[in-house]
């Protein structure tokens, strides 16, 4: 009851906090097996929220044991957390595990979903580290104690975040399942050489799934990469074949991956000197390279908008920004921050909610009882309204610094130019600027 309570509270909550929240390959999940999926862990507890918000079916997570505090175990339970222990965080309770794994077993028993992060513990940065074992002995152990005929599948998640802040993206690529059952020849011979093949099978498809570079220094370089490169190349449509989406933006971290030193220092030089530039103008990247044609249409519509917008800020404004405050000055991890940041703000909005309701009850004003039952909704439109504004003013200041001062635009269309790599790219280049 209280995991289902937990996504209908965190559905809307991650609406507003993410600008886009799509899945690929969701088909490859079966109905009516049992499952353990492996994902990677880039945004603490955000991570399992996303996928147990996008994928239908009810899931069980293992969760380090440290955050099972005496108070919360009960809730951590309620929603499907099983604890799993390591030395680093309690040497004695290792041996409790064992209660973990059987836990976990009948998780699977039931044809249900259990989630492992084989990373263990969440990190910012863009790399993917070799799988462990774990996940294949874990496999293992369940079908030789429950049978290779339960159906036991073993799928790789991806969880790509495009920042970790708010109004960010994120697009979870489910990969190609693994049978278990096609193991059991193997294993039966040679169980060690089953694991370590499997492990390793697992390791390829993983791989498939998460956008990464293999220098864990070149994150920050990737993330703005990619932003620019969807600009480019990525149109809204597009995420309809989010498959699509996934293989082009690897594409980019592949070549980022390859480039070398000084070469992979020079692109940083330009695209962080372009992205200060812009920062300091207050432009936008769309206006330089010129996919911004809807000025009057979107004046139009900001000025429609408005009213809403004022609706919603007076209505939802408070949570959100108390939320967004407190992160800022609490949180010093910033694979925590939108964790943090996205789970309070929608239980704020709650607690708020029901204040405004009770208020309502009270002023008894058909306008203002109207108001607050549309303030989830209208709290969303004002912060798409003022994404929206931005933009526009952006896009206002580029028409004027066109005109007035052609050199310095000239001048961030060349530095642009100098980082675009993608552009070379013939299967890229007949999606550009369509």
């Amino acid at each position: 009851m209280l995991y289902f309570l937990a996504k209908a509270i965190m559905w809307p909550a991650t609406q507003v906090f993410f600008r886009r929240m799509v899945i690929s390959g969701a088909e490859h999940i079966p109905k009516n097996k049992p499952v353990i999926l492996i994902a990677n862990h880039s945004a603490s507890f955000l991570d399992a929220i996303v996928v147990g918000l996008l994928i239908r079916r009810p899931m069980y997570f293992l969760a380090r044991s440290d955050v099972f505090k005496p108070r919360a175990k009960k809730y951590m339970k309620g929603v499907h957390m099983i604890p799993i222990y390591n030395a680093e965080h309690s040497k004695e309770d290792l041996s409790r595990n064992m209660e973990t794994f059987a836990e976990g077993e009948e998780v699977l028993r039931q044809k249900k979903i259990l989630m492992i992060f084989p990373e263990g513990i969440s990190r910012r940065e863009r790399i993917l580290l070799p799988l462990k074992k774990g996940t294949a002995r874990i496999a293992f152990h369940t079908v030789s104690t429950h049978g290779f005929d339960i159906g036991l599948e073993v799928i790789p998640v991806g969880i790509n975040y495009s920042f970790h802040r708010f109004r960010a993206s994120v697009v979870v690529s489910v990969g190609d399942s693994t049978a278990i059952a096609d193991y059991k020849t193997m294993y039966e011979e040679n169980p060690a050489k089953a694991i370590n093949v499997l492990t390793r099978e697992l390791q390829e498809k993983f791989s498939n799934t998460v956008l990464y570079v293999d220098q864990a220094e070149r994150t920050d370089l990737i993330n703005q990469l990619l932003e620019y490169f969807r600009n480019d190349a990525i149109h809204r449509s597009d995420y309809r074949k989010k498959d699509l989406v996934i293989r082009e933006e690897k594409s980019i971290a592949d070549d980022v991956s390859e480039m070398d030193d000084d070469t992979a220092s020079d692109v940083t030089e330009s695209v962080f000197r372009y992205t200060h530039k812009l920062s300091n103008l207050r432009l936008n990247d769309r206006s330089i390279i010129h996919r911004y044609h809807s000025i009057f249409f979107h004046f139009f519509g900001l000025i429609l908008g408005l009213p809403v917008t004022l609706c919603g800020a007076a209505t939802g404004i408070v949570p959100v920004l108390l939320a967004k405050y407190i992160a800022d000055k609490k949180v010093k991890r910033i694979d925590w921050y939108t964790s943090v940041s996205c789970v309070l703000g929608g239980m704020l909005f709650d607690i708020w909610f029901i204040l405004l309701l009770i208020v309502s009850a009270f002023v008894q004003q058909w306008w203002f009882f109207i108001a607050v039952l549309l303030s989830p909704l209208t709290i969303y439109l004002a912060i798409q309204w003022w994404e929206a504004f931005k933009i526009f003013t952006a896009h206002a200041r580029y028409l004027f610094l066109r005109n007035a001062k052609p050199q310095v635009i000239k001048d961030l269309e060349d530095l642009r130019n100098e980082f675009s790599f993608w552009r070379t790219n013939k299967n890229l280049r007949r999606r550009l600027f369509r």
